[in-house]
């Protein structure tokens, strides 16, 4: 059984003013926080235990709901960290948070203006973190969740307030990483729009075959997606709708070395 499928990618960054080559790696995470208890037990603790064996640079987090996933989440390996908005005047909140190995020189939020459903209860939007590398190249990360619940056209209004958001507090001309659950397919309109709409490029599609397809939610075989499927009347589903993308800046290029789907057999830490 395929517990969740966490991504997990290794960049390489050369950059173009001093000709040094360095290296930066990434895991995409959706915790599944949800604030009930049926759910909410001690898999908090021991996905922290494993994203620090694994020892990522960095790590992006979505659903940090509930209080026990906020007071797990945490680790002396990252001691900086970026967090989305806040809960009010929702129910919950972004669920978003960035830890980082090494400095964070700002961080700016926005929380979105449209949203559909139960997506309301929750304070929704993206968090964009500028880190400081070693070697001082400045890389812009940016963490979301988009709705799950109504069209593409909700998402699409997501889409371009986190371009906004790039464009007013990112670091100019430094690299772009965006990485996140965005509730959408590849072959959907809102996918398409992503990539034209941020100029990126799809980690998954440049470091796999085109036959790949990279399934990150699969209710058919995670017990916790076909549960909560079932229980909230969600329809069950298997496709990929977690991504991590990149743009390259003038002087800094990135190119992926290599991304993968991990903690595929129990213990079972999440949805997807």
């Amino acid at each position: 059984m395929k517990a969740l499928t966490l991504t997990l990618i290794f960049f390489s960054f050369f950059t173009a003013l001093t000709g040094q080559a360095s290296e930066l790696s990434l895991v995409q995470f959706n915790t599944w926080g949800v604030p009930y208890a049926v759910w909410d037990t001690h898999r908090y603790w021991d996905a922290m235990a494993a994203l620090e064996k694994m020892n990522p640079d960095l790590i992006v987090l979505e659903e940090v709901f509930s209080r026990k996933g906020r007071g797990a989440y945490h680790s002396p390996l990252y001691p900086y960290e970026a967090r989305g908005p806040r809960a009010f005047p929702r129910l919950v909140s972004s669920g978003l948070r960035i830890l980082s190995r090494y400095p964070i020189l700002r961080s700016a939020q926005t929380s979105f203006c449209k949203c559909k459903q139960d997506d309301c209860l929750s304070k929704k939007g993206a968090v964009l973190a500028v880190i400081l590398m070693p070697d001082r190249t400045r890389v812009n990360l940016l963490a979301t969740h988009l709705n799950a619940r109504g069209d593409d056209q909700v998402r699409i209004s997501q889409l371009e307030q986190i371009k906004s958001l790039i464009e007013t507090y990112g670091e100019v001309n430094a690299p772009v990483l965006i990485a996140g659950d965005f509730n959408f397919n590849p072959d959907s309109i809102a996918y398409s729009t992503m990539t034209k709409l941020f100029q990126a490029r799809d980690i998954w599609t440049e470091t796999h075959a085109p036959d790949d397809p990279g399934i990150t939610y699969d209710a058919f075989q995670n017990r916790y997606a076909h549960d909560y499927s079932v229980r909230t009347n969600f329809p069950l589903t298997r496709e990929r709708i977690d991504y991590v993308l990149l743009r390259s800046s003038e002087s800094v290029k990135i190119t992926p070395v290599e991304s993968k789907l991990i903690f595929e057999r129990e213990p079972l830490y999440s949805d997807h």
